[in-house]
């Protein structure tokens, strides 16, 4: 090959090889994100998109999911505060009493020629128009009682009085559907069904006004239309929230620690319930001085009432034995009566003497100070 030859072919080839150069470099800096379109050298060709993205995703749509980051972060920052507000709100209406009310309403059903009465304890209840009389109380969105209520469009509202904690508590638990809620309840049957509680501070008789949802709860607003009032001057049932109970466990604790629930009402399963909330509070060791003075003072107030008094071992042993049927449930948040269904050897009348004999027990140290059980040890 001629030397001029040569000399030009190198020339072409110094030239293709920084033609080359400028097409690859372009691409050696590309971001993350995207790469820039270059033409050929004749510059004839279509322009073509190289994406350099890990992810493969055209820049339009690499921005669209940047935003739905972006906007998935700022809902759960958003949820962040509302369950922080929330568990606020709770704590501040701990500080507002509460006016305990019974609903009541019935239906009657050809088929079987029966009516179906219900009753709900309700904590949420207020006044909202004088001209004309209007009230509103809350119900749990999807509850049996609202969609009987859709029905009935008329109800009863009770204002509990303060011995009528049994009431309260037990229009608090859920009723089973071939169960008749007032079979132990002492009352009549009203105008149009309505079942009417006996001994009620005041019955408010009303028609349905309207109702919506807020929240998880809905709002009902009932037009009253008739008032019966008790000629005895008692106090009201009021209740401050605490701990996030139960509303039955709510009245039950309050009327307990202020020594006004009826003696009558101060059963072994009341003893247990007490317990119960007390240990689900407090834990085991944190609750056993508010078990021992809350008994105490409540058999200081029905002290001519009382036959036996204040037993220390026998205390402590329903304590650990409540303790120990907490420690050992698999439901975190079972309520009371659950916890008794599942751990039904709690009411066996029995159970204290298959622990100790009646001589350890009738000892007055063991009433005064925790003497362990003498037949077999503690579970």
């Amino acid at each position: 090959m001629a030397a001029g030859t040569l000399t030009i072919s190198r020339h072409l080839t110094c030239s293709l090889k920084r033609s080359i150069q400028k097409i690859i470099k372009p691409a050696s800096r590309t971001t993350t994100s995207q790469s820039w379109c270059r033409r050929s050298m004749q510059g004839s060709l279509p322009c073509k998109r190289f994406y350099a993205s890990s992810s493969s995703v055209p820049p339009d749509d690499h921005h669209e999911v940047l935003l739905q980051r972006q906007r998935r972060r700022e809902e759960a920052q958003k949820e962040l505060v509302s369950a922080e507000t929330s568990e606020l709100f709770k704590l501040a209406m701990r500080k507002v009493p509460q006016q305990v009310i019974v609903v009541t309403t019935g239906l009657y059903q050809p088929e079987s020629r029966s009516w179906l009465k219900r009753g709900v304890t309700c904590s949420t209840f207020s006044s909202v128009s004088f001209h004309p009389p209007i009230i509103s109380l809350c119900l749990n969105q999807g509850s049996r009682m609202h969609n009987l209520l859709k029905s009935t469009k008329r109800f009863a509202v009770h204002i509990l009085a303060q011995d009528q904690v049994r009431h309260g508590i037990h229009f608090s638990k859920p009723a089973k559907d071939d169960q008749c809620q007032f079979e132990n309840i002492p009352h009549v049957q009203g105008e149009e069904g309505l079942p009417i509680i006996l001994g009620s501070l005041a019955c408010l008789l009303c028609d349905s006004h309207s109702y919506h949802g807020v929240g998880d709860h809905t709002v009902w607003y009932g037009t009253v239309t008739g008032v019966s009032m008790s000629e005895t001057l008692q106090e009201p049932l009021i209740y401050f929230t605490r701990k996030f109970r139960s509303v039955g466990d709510e009245i039950f604790l309050k009327a307990f620690e202020d020594a006004t629930l009826p003696f009558e009402d101060w059963t072994h399963q009341a003893h247990l319930r007490m317990a119960w909330n007390y240990i689900k509070e407090h834990g085991k060791e944190g609750a056993v001085p508010y078990i021992k003075l809350g008994i105490q003072k409540f058999n200081e107030r029905n002290q001519d009432k009382v036959s036996t008094g204040y037993h220390e071992t026998i205390t402590m042993f329903f304590i650990h034995l409540v303790s120990d049927a907490i420690v050992q449930s698999v439901y975190a948040n079972e309520t009371f009566e659950s916890f008794l269904t599942n751990n039904g050897h709690l009411l066996d009348k029995d159970i204290l003497l298959q622990y100790y004999s009646i001589e350890t027990l009738h000892q007055e140290l063991a009433r005064n100070k925790f003497i362990p059980p003498d037949k077999k040890p503690l579970p």
